[in-house]
This record gives structure tokens, C-alpha cells and sequence, in this order.
């Protein structure tokens, strides 16, 4: 029998559900809402599992679960331990609270698995798009919050000479700050606010100021280039170590990518920068391979490998769709 997995990829913004079987995303069963990380866990959870109980009925019957989450979360156990966005789930044991709304369904006795959304992007990027042939991956995803995912040989990497502290680049330090506190889209909307005189109650979404910047609001543009300056800042050392044959930049802030990507791109020369096509489907289809292959997530020593070589990123058509609307954030 034909094994189907049902991938979760959830955000501090959205949750995207998919049925994952051989072939990729099974047609039609993609489903994404909108969430807002600060609502209360309550509504947070009834949605998410609402939204995967909608993909699966949408196809084959599925034989696990595996979740894209962000950090800082106990992936073993399932526990959220975010300091910085949806707070109101900070201590749940997430696991046990999606069972109980699986309750009576076929979701409530299937295997779940949680793995780092960065991770997952990155994982999903060297199998299944831009990053198809690198031997070494710098996975970016932009959103609420700024994701990595380091991939060697296969492996995602979270320690060693070349490689931030667990892999992760949010807490660089920058400016006299951390690099989140600059590459995010709440410092977006915080810019462009403090740039317009607007309130902040009643400040834009990222995506309406990425939308006045395409029409040509100068203040909105100026954020966004600032934006990638920042990026490339942040993350100019880190590549200086790690020597990425690819950057592969997603999450939803992507989706402006023709607005910042100038500004990185020249910071961080020579590695090169591509943006996702595959964005939230990337972390359900590279979810659904870390769970199938979990020795793909162990740390291989960063020493015995090969040197990065030269790479362009791929030119094939993605043969998943990609996701329909969603947000900047």
C-alpha cells in the first residue's frame, strides 16, 4: 500500500496542511488559514487542528503526521517554549492538545512528529527545489520571525566550526541587538511607521507596506531596502564561515523578495541568493522527508566533508503547485 503522510507547516501568521504521498502533494488537499499569534491558545489550536483534519479528508487515508514548527519548541516532546510569538502557547504540550481535538477522528491515534520549520524549508529546497545539487545549503525563511536551516551533505547541520550555536542565526548579534530584532515583520512595520509618523495601533500590515512600495511610496521602499541591508549584515560572517553554495530564502516576507533581495545579494557576494518557489510547500515536503529519514538530522562532522563547490540554483519548474494568497508575515 501507497504510504501517505498529512505535513503540517505552521507560522506565527498561518497554517498550511497538505496530504504528502510519493509523488508529492496530493491535488487538492492543500489547505491554509490565516492565524493571529496573538490570539488565545484556544482559538490558536482549534484552527490548526481544524485545518489538518480538512487536508486529510481530501485524499488517501494517512499514515502519520509530521509538523514544521518554529523554535524555540521541544521537538522530542512536543512542548512550545516560544519567548517572542505566540506566547499564549508558551509551556503546552502541543501534542497532547492537537490529540485531544483529534479525538474520534482518524487523526487521533496516527504517529505525530515535530520538526524545526527552518530545517524543514531547507530540507525541502535541497530535495525538491532551488536547491537541488548543493552540497552545501543555507536555508533562510522570513516571517515572524528569521529561520535557518544549514544542510551538509545531505544532513541538516546544528553544531560545529562552521555553523552558528544549534543552527540558528536569529540571535546574532547585530547593531547592538540580536539579528530578529532587525529581520523580522514586526521590525518592518515598526520602521515604516516610525518613518510615516503613523500609529502604531493602526500600522500596516507588511504586506500593504510591501504593496506601497511597489507603487511607489519611497518610505515604504526605503524599509525594504534596509531590510536587506540588514540581512546581509546579519548574516555576512556567518556565510564568510560556513560557505554556502546556495542561499534559498523563503517564508512569507519572500513573497517581496524583488524589494530586498538587491540590497543582501550585494552584502553577501560572491555566495549566491535564490528565492523559493515552493515557499510553504518546501517545509511540507521537507517535514515529510526528515520524518521518513531521520538520520538526515543528525549533525555529521563538519570536518570530514568536502569543501563547497560552485552552484546555480535550479531552473526546473516546480511539479508541486504553489500555495494560493497568504500574507507577508
Amino acid at each position: 500500500m501507497t504510504s501517505f503522510a498529512l505535513a503540517l507547516d505552521i507560522g506565527g501568521t498561518h497554517i498550511t496542511a497538505a496530504l504528502i504521498g510519493p509523488q508529492g502533494i496530493w491535488p487538492a488537499s492543500s489547505v491554509r488559514a490565516p492565524v493571529d499569534e496573538a490570539w488565545p491558545a484556544e482559538r490558536i489550536l482549534e484552527i490548526w487542528a481544524q485545518t489538518a483534519l480538512t487536508a486529510a479528508q481530501a485524499g488517501p487515508a494517512c499514515q502519520q503526521i509530521v509538523a514544521s514548527m518554529p523554535g524555540p519548541f521541544d521537538y522530542q516532546r512536543g512542548v512550545a517554549l516560544f519567548n517572542q510569538k505566540m506566547l499564549a502557547l508558551t509551556g503546552l504540550d502541543i501534542h497532547q492538545q492537537l490529540r485531544q481535538r483529534w479525538a474520534g477522528t482518524p487523526l487521533e491515534q496516527l504517529p505525530l512528529t515535530f520538526i524545526n520549520d527552518a530545517a524543514a524549508f531547507a530540507l525541502g529546497e535541497l530535495h525538491y527545489g532551488q536547491g537541488r545539487g548543493a552540497g552545501r545549503l543555507l536555508g533562510l525563511t522570513l516571517g515572524t520571525g528569521f529561520g535557518s536551516g544549514f544542510v551538509v551533505g545531505g544532513q541538516v547541520v546544528t553544531s560545529g566550526p562552521d555553523v552558528p550555536a544549534g543552527g540558528t542565526i536569529w540571535q546574532l548579534p547585530l547593531r547592538g541587538g540580536i539579528a530578529e530584532d532587525f529581520v523580522s515583520g514586526a521590525w518592518l512595520q515598526r520602521h515604516y511607521a516610525d518613518l510615516t509618523g503613523g500609529p502604531c495601533p493602526a500600522q500596516k500590515t507588511v504586506q500593504q507596506i510591501a504593496e506601497a512600495a511597489q507603487q511607489g511610496d519611497a518610505a515604504a521602499r526605503q524599509v525594504f531596502e534596509q531590510f536587506g541591508h540588514d540581512i546581509g549584515e546579519a548574516l555576512a560572517t556567518c556565510v564568510q564561515h560556513f560557505r554556502p553554495d546556495l542561499i534559498v530564502v523563503g517564508g512569507q516576507i519572500s513573497r517581496a523578495w524583488t524589494l530586498f533581495s538587491g540590497p543582501a545579494q550585494q552584502r553577501l557576494l560572491p555566495f549566491k541568493l535564490a528565492r523559493s518557489d515552493l515557499l510553504d510547500h518546501a517545509n511540507l515536503l521537507g517535514a515529510t522527508h526528515a520524518a521518513a529519514r531521520p538520520s538526515q538530522t543528525a549533525p555529521p562532522d563538519l570536518a570530514s566533508l568536502q569543501p563547497a563547490r560552485a552552484h546555480s540554483p535550479s531552473t526546473h519548474s516546480p511539479s508541486t503547485p504553489l500555495p494560493d494568497g497568504g500574507s507577508y508575515e
